[in-house]
């Protein structure tokens, strides 16, 4: 498993696996969040009970305001996310997915998300967390591959 960033010495950190979904334009842009920390792949926490599958449905809805049409498990990777000024620290496990968006049902739920689609390009030096800033250069490189959980 690929992992990003190492925890800090003295904190305890909260194991929380992910679910997050990436939607690809024709023309190679990709549809990300803005949000107050920077460009973010929308989803986010799985909920005790809740499936990862069913984690990404809920989160890229209330960050995007778009149902899921097509959901294809991709990759996973392991990250230390380090925010004392916020009071988080997270053991990560993202569970990242390639989607087709379906219908857009309004605006999104969470206040300060403003989805966008951008060239991976243009996102990077821009990600929120350095593990999406790995997998948005990746896609730029490489693109979307088979799956390789």
């Amino acid at each position: 498993m690929i992992a990003f960033d190492t925890p800090e010495p003295g904190y305890h950190y909260t194991h929380r696996p992910g679910a997050y979904g990436l939607a690809h334009g024709a023309d190679g842009r990709l549809f990300l969040v803005r949000t107050k920390d920077g460009l973010e792949i929308p989803g986010g926490g799985i909920e005790p009970g809740e499936s990862a599958e069913e984690a990404l449905r809920r989160e890229f809805l209330e960050e995007t305001g778009y149902e899921l049409e097509e959901v294809t498990p991709w990759l996973c990777i392991q990250q230390f996310l380090t925010q004392p000024v916020e009071d988080k620290f997270y053991h990560k496990y993202p569970y990242f997915y390639l989607v087709a968006l379906g219908r857009k049902l309004g605006p999104p739920f969470e206040e300060g998300h403003a989805p966008c689609w951008i060239r991976p390009e243009d996102a990077l030096g821009q990600m929120a967390e350095s593990g999406q800033e790995w997998i948005v250069d990746y896609l730029r490189r490489e693109g979307a591959k088979a799956p390789f959980l």
